[in-house]
């Protein structure tokens, strides 16, 4: 029997708010109903483009609108907790657009706030869902990699000057919350704990090399995991021309490089399985440099389980470890202030 409808309404109406639009129209089950944004002809804009019934640009009135039953917040990471905690007091289920809140301590009171109010909370991590991870982590459960010595996590984007300078927010620690780290390589944090489990220990340097900007634009940074395994990070928005991500999985028994955006399994070696992967056709290490051209099939993904989730309250939707990302950013932070190793506690 098909579920209820679930009605969307976005907050912000910029790059990300045009992906949920799009990838929106394609859930069943789901439907964006009201789009809010400061500027009233923003609003209207984003409304006609995109075929959305309703607009604002009058907060409470949006959240007031009675057809509304799940928010989408899309707006600068560090006014995520002033509109998750308003959607929650309105009685709307919230989506929050990665990463959750510029620190651990905001990113904590919005999973505090949606608990108080009784509905549900979920971050957009869309490259959990694509067919190479999950072929990743079948091989790690199976142990057909033998015991995970060595993670290396490449994230080395690039984004041209224009990136930073046509938003005021980005690039700055009170609005973004740091720079390449929090914005872009979130994504990869949170791709190697969910595959591999929790990051415990941080050593981290971060430098600003290229752009005039408050906040870092190339980091490094040592991660010990929860089960002891060792791994290396590297972030950047300054490498031109933009080099795709990788994530280096490498075990006694086999390895594995994979691209969770392109949904791609690069090298795929096991003393236990002859079915090994080579360098897909046409694959370029190069990635694009504007945020508008990468592959969204993974925002699709996770919604169509966030429907599901909402559905039937026994679904998980995967956001038990919704708070680990933002402890570790937090924590390479700490470490290149400090030039110390940082410990994470288990909570």
């Amino acid at each position: 029997m098909p579920g209820t409808i679930q009605r969307f309404g976005l907050i912000g109406a910029g790059v990300a708010a045009e992906t949920h639009a799009r990838e929106l129209a394609r859930v069943g089950g789901a439907s964006l109903v009201a789009v809010w944004a400061r500027n009233e002809q923003a609003a209207a804009r984003f409304a006609d483009a995109h075929a959305v019934p309703r607009h604002y640009a009058d907060l409470a009135a949006f959240l007031a609108d009675a057809e509304i039953d799940i928010v989408i917040i899309s707006t600068p990471n560090g006014t995520h907790l002033e509109y998750a905690e308003a959607a929650a007091r309105a009685g709307k289920h919230v989506i929050v657009e990665k990463p959750l809140e510029i620190n651990a301590t905001r990113a904590a009171a919005i999973v505090a706030a949606c608990a108080a109010a009784g509905r549900r909370l979920f971050v957009i991590y869309q490259r959990r869902y694509s067919q190479a991870v999950l072929r990743t982590i079948d091989d790690l459960k199976s142990g057909r990699l033998g015991q995970i010595v060595l993670v290396n996590v490449v994230d080395n984007q690039f984004r041209a000057r224009q990136y930073y300078q046509n938003a005021a927010w980005r690039g700055t620690h009170d609005q973004e919350g740091g720079g390449c780290v929090i914005t872009q390589s979130t994504h990869m944090i949170d791709l190697a704990q969910f595959i591999l489990g929790p990051i415990t220990s941080v050593y981290a340097r971060t430098k600003t090399a290229y752009h005039d900007i408050d906040t870092e634009d190339v980091a490094a940074a040592v991660f010990e995991f929860a089960s002891g395994t060792l791994g290396t990070f590297t972030s950047s928005t300054a490498a031109y021309p933009g080099q795709r991500h990788l994530l280096t999985i490498s075990g006694t028994e086999g390895s594995v490089i994979l691209n969770g955006e392109h949904d791609q399994l690069i090298f795929r070696r096991s003393m236990h399985d002859d079915q090994a992967t080579d360098v897909p056709e046409h694959f370029s290490f190069a990635d694009p440099a504007d945020p508008r051209d990468y592959p969204t099939f993974g925002q699709r993904v996770q919604l169509e389980r966030i429907v599901a989730a909402l559905n039937d309250a026994t679904t998980a939707a995967g956001q038990e470890d919704i708070l680990l990302s933002v402890r570790v950013i937090d924590a390479i932070y700490e470490s290149a202030r400090t030039g110390l190793p940082v410990k994470i506690a288990a909570q």
